[in-house]
């Protein structure tokens, strides 16, 4: 089959996603459970990884400048340039500086802390209210032809539609054992914690290189579009 075929169907994203967590599901399994003095986790390799992506991503974006500058669209190269960074920036641990003397800066709880002082309280709302505006902004501007783009098996929008989902899942993955134990009493079983954790993990570095498909499938359509 051709790959740029391949690459420009709906649900390439979602193939991608499926044997990518395959191979971190393998590498993991056969690193903890056959070699189990070794700790995937703990090694380091999916920061590092996570950190390889982002600056792929970024890389991507630089290269593909010429699509969005003097044009309606370059208003959303800077909010996409934006996001990358905040988002690299909270993989980078980003929040807990921004909390001061706490932990929760991206929750209420953060804001509801008399310790904090105010102008660390500050400085997370005008980050929070940055990035709400940015993707209420992309959002507004993009909405109809993403629902548009969605329903006539636009690749470039099913791949946005995975990116999201894709995302949600890992945060809950992410929350799911310490919420379990906060409202239940109770933690995961080893079996399942070994499962969330690598959706967790493996799946949170591959949220860049879902953003690249997206901004490489968004470049073929215009290549076409201009022939």
């Amino acid at each position: 089959m051709n790959f740029k075929k391949l690459f420009m169907h709906p649900l390439f994203a979602c193939l991608f996603l499926f044997i990518a967590m395959g191979v971190w599901f393998g590498a993991t399994y056969f690193m903890r459970y056959r070699y189990g003095a070794y700790d995937l986790d703990a090694s380091g390799a999916p920061d590092a990884l996570t950190y390889l992506f982002y600056g792929m991503a970024f890389a991507v974006l630089i290269c593909f400048y010429g699509d969005y500058m003097h044009t309606p669209r370059q208003s959303t190269y800077f909010g996409l340039i934006f996001l990358w960074g905040i988002t690299l920036l909270r993989e980078m641990g980003a929040q807990h500086w921004l909390a001061i003397n706490d932990t929760t800066a991206i929750k209420i709880n953060y804001f509801k802390n008399a310790a904090v002082p105010l102008y660390g309280k500050v400085i997370a709302g005008i980050v929070i209210l940055s990035v709400v505006s940015v993707i209420g902004f992309l959002f507004y501007k993009n909405f109809k032809k993403m629902v548009k783009g969605f329903f006539k098996l636009n690749p470039l929008y099913w791949t946005i539609a995975t990116f999201g989902g894709w995302g949600a899942i890992t945060q809950i993955a992410d929350r799911l054992n310490s919420n379990l134990a906060k409202y239940t009493g109770k933690r995961l079983s080893e079996p399942a914690l070994f499962f969330v954790t690598v959706i967790e993990e493996g799946g949170e570095s591959l949220l860049p290189i879902l953003f690249i498909i997206a901004l490489v499938q968004f470049h073929l359509q215009l290549q076409k579009s201009h022939l």
